[in-house]
């Protein structure tokens, strides 16, 4: 019969865990942190829309965060009904780990990346194609690692394969029906996270800005129990971006988070690079004692579930960015579990587009590309007014290489150092190592950028072709620019650092099988 075998592991985050799956043994090795709810026949770091002590996280596509199920000889290993989270997954001679950390995978395994790759940053990036055409596989030193979004993974005893999560059609013919679910799920959700069975019972904690999608979610989480929220100071480029307003009409506590406040901290960056290649969510580590114990729901992918106009709905979760990507490693750390809402019922999205497009929904419908009618019937029905949310388009996430500062200077410096320690890796492959070009262009950033936007602009008033060879130039400058973006190099001495966290593994798995 298979079953689970734990091992405590206090010095890793407390929401990590590996599962060593052996065909040759009926047990499943779990090491796990502190805070991973453990079971005889399952364990988990989640929140779903059921019964706690059931244990049904793997009969349910409304679950957030991860864990194992055991049912009928088969291990079921759930992923979050998300793109946002992911599980991943390496076999090697005697059987496959699973794990929720990419780092800790590595880590246990011994594997690394070739620090001279700039392909990371695109791969990973694929998960924007949807969960049915992503890259689904990772070279590294030992072999590949095998990444699972939204859907989950299944152990015979002998065998992992893909298992798709339960897909139960819901009623979203109208704004009722869906916002009824909506209302229901989260009321579910909310008696689950806070279940007096957990060792470590979890708490709200919303997000709230002017736009459109955490003022939703916040307003919707509100009835069923949410009380705090986080804002960041401004969004990028400066532009205010406070919810205090609206948390204020609706009676919620509200605390600002500064949105650089990140840049104080010893390597911030570290968990987000490593665990999406780019680390554009750095900004919520300013608030981590807040973060710490909660479900943080946020309204990623709102911009595709209630926006007007979507003509091909796509339910595998289709997106323009990955934002949201980079907590996957940071929540372990720093102990929470990320809900984004407008995930719940994702695969009907074509029904949810529907309600935004149909004629009950005219009077919440805004003149001009900006109107999420769904989003704007919810947040009014509570009292807050059409002039306080969603009248500009903002985004807080930090784009590194866009501008000089992008990385917090001992990041920076961290990062380099390493480029150094591993520039014969590219002598030995015939390429320049990037970091000194790089430093020479960080130095020279604001005259190289407005040569770049001169030969543009020039290339646009000139006569041909003398004004097509101008801006073919500035197409190249921008090109050069961005292969010495330094985070196209950043992901395997991010991994590195990350799997830091990690070193206890091996010490304590050599007395846990000695024992």
């Amino acid at each position: 019969m298979i079953s689970f075998d734990y091992c405590l592991l206090a010095e890793w985050p407390p929401l990590a865990w590996a599962a060593e799956c052996v065909p040759s043994s009926p047990v499943i090795t779990v090491y796990h942190g502190s805070k991973v709810e453990t079971r005889e026949a399952w364990f988990c770091e989640a929140v779903w829309d059921g019964d706690y002590e059931s244990g049904g996280f793997d009969q349910t596509d409304l679950v957030f965060g991860s864990g194992a199920r055991i049912r009928d000889e088969q291990a079921t290993f759930v992923s979050s009904g998300t793109t946002l989270d992911r599980l991943q997954a390496v076999h090697y001679e005697g059987g496959v780990w699973v794990s929720n950390s990419l780092a800790c995978l590595l880590a246990i395994t011994d594997a690394k990346l070739d620090p001279s790759s700039t392909e990371y940053l695109p791969h990973i990036g694929t998960i924007a194609k949807g969960f049915r055409r992503y890259e689904r596989e990772l070279a590294v030193s030992t072999g590949t690692v095998r990444f699972m979004y939204f859907n989950n993974l299944r152990w015979d005893g002998t065998t992992l394969t893909d298992l798709d999560k339960p897909d139960d059609r819901r009623d979203f013919s109208t704004f009722a029906k869906y916002n009824d679910f909506l209302l229901g799920s989260l009321g579910s959700i909310a008696s689950n996270m806070a279940a007096p069975g957990r060792r470590n019972p979890y708490q709200m904690l919303g997000t709230l800005s002017s736009g459109y999608d955490s003022t939703t979610t916040t307003v919707l989480a509100h009835k069923v129990g949410l009380r705090e929220v986080i804002s960041f100071s401004n969004a990028r480029g400066g532009l205010a971006d406070d919810g205090k307003d609206i948390a204020d009409l609706l009676g919620i506590r509200h605390s600002t988070i500064s949105r650089s406040g990140w840049k104080s901290l010893d390597l911030a960056e570290v968990p987000f690079i490593a665990s999406d290649a780019k680390g554009e969510d750095v900004y919520f580590s300013a608030a981590e004692e807040l973060l710490q114990g909660r479900v943080l729901l946020t309204g990623f992918y709102g911009d595709k579930v209630w926006a007007r106009g979507n003509l091909q709905p796509d339910p595998t979760v289709v997106r323009g960015d990955r934002a949201g990507l980079s907590l996957t490693e940071y929540r372990l750390w720093a102990g929470f579990i990320h809900l984004p809402l407008p995930f719940m019922g994702v695969r009907q999205l074509g029904d949810i587009n529907a309600i935004s497009d149909s004629p009950e929904m005219a009077p919440w419908d805004i003149p001009g590309d900006y109107s999420r009618p769904i989003c704007r019937r919810i947040v009014e029905g509570a009292g807050v007014s059409r002039g306080m949310f969603g009248t500009s388009k903002k985004a807080a996430s930090v784009l590194y290489g866009k501008r000089k500062d992008s990385f917090s200077p001992a990041t920076r410096d961290a990062l380099y150092q390493w480029l150094r320690s591993h520039s014969s890796l590219w002598a030995s492959k015939g390429k320049t190592p990037p970091y000194k070009a790089s430093r020479l262009l960080e130095r020279f950033h604001w005259p190289y950028s407005i040569l770049k936007r001169g030969l543009y602009v020039l290339g646009r008033i000139s006569p041909l072709p003398f004004g097509t060879r101008l801006q073919g130039l500035s197409r190249r400058l921008e090109s050069f620019e961005h292969r010495l973006n330094p985070l196209l190099y950043a992901f395997p001495w991010a991994i590195e650092e990350a799997k830091k966290s990690y070193r206890a593994f091996a010490k304590h798995r050599k007395h846990w099988k000695e024992a």
